[in-house]
């Protein structure tokens, strides 16, 4: 090995260091010092600690958007991948119930999904238990948080305005008796609405549009009861998807893993 080339390895082996040590240890952090590396690379959030009271506030409008997306879409896609994984383990579950094959360890987990997604048979877990388009968490994010610049994104990790209920943490609004749910990273949050949408009564139409494999404007007229605003705020989703052009991150392989009940 040349000096020159060993030189290079350290080098190499220096940076990636540096970015690990810094995502690992730095909770708080100024947009400013997000790197690329750190927050989009799929296989670093393995590693590193997921971005906690992140703040977008002060940014050029563009460059907000632009960060608000990098910040998100790792997260999302590994929520997403999470949720696809217990689907396939319900899959495969399924054909082996036809059987009377199943271990006893398979029996207690298809139990505890039953009881997590407040299902009663494999149909309606199967309903409940799938992915959300890329593009609706992130237009639904944007909306709510103002592009990572609500005081809530910021104080309390609360991508999309959800409520807390039966005495969790919350984060109290001002002027308002609302209190908004606080969470311990973003990545919770993201996790969170994913299991809102995939349980709530009020997206039980959004489920069965997406078991039909219906396109993203389509799922987004089921999300009136999501605000107040009701088909003013269907609107402004499909006009935030439109505008910043986010299906181009939704992911092929997602939607055709998770988008149907039957497979």
């Amino acid at each position: 090995m040349t000096k020159s080339l060993g030189r290079l390895i350290v080098i190499v082996l220096a940076f990636v260091s540096g970015i690990i040590a810094n995502s690992l240890f730095k909770i708080e952090q100024p947009a400013e010092s997000l790197t690329t590396a750190s927050i989009i690379n799929d296989q670093l959030l393995k590693i590193v600690k997921y971005p906690s009271h992140i703040s977008l506030k002060g940014l050029p409008v563009e460059e907000r958007k632009k960060r608000f997306i990098q910040l998100l879409v790792p997260l999302i896609k590994q929520a997403n991948r999470e949720v696809l994984s217990e689907r396939a383990f319900i899959l495969k579950v399924k054909d082996k119930k036809d059987k009377k094959e199943l271990t006893e360890k398979e029996k207690q987990e298809l139990s505890y999904l039953k009881k997590k997604y407040r299902a009663k048979s494999l149909k309606e877990l199967l309903l409940k238990v799938n992915s959300v388009p890329v593009s609706l968490i992130l237009a639904q994010g944007a909306i709510e948080s103002g592009w990572g610049t609500s005081r809530f994104f910021t104080e309390a990790n609360n991508i999309f305005g959800i409520y807390s209920f039966k005495g969790a943490k919350c984060l109290k609004a001002k002027n308002s008796k609302a209190c908004l749910k606080v969470y311990d990273n973003l990545y919770s949050s993201v996790k969170d609405y994913i299991y809102n949408l995939n349980v709530g009564w009020a997206y039980r139409r959004f489920r069965e549009l997406r078991a039909k494999g219906a396109d993203i404007f389509t799922l987004a007229e089921s999300l009136d009861l999501y605000s107040t605003r009701k088909k003013e705020y269907v609107e402004l989703v499909k006009n935030v998807v439109k505008k910043n052009h986010l299906e181009r991150f939704d992911e092929p392989e997602l939607a055709s893993n998770g988008m149907g009940t039957e497979q």
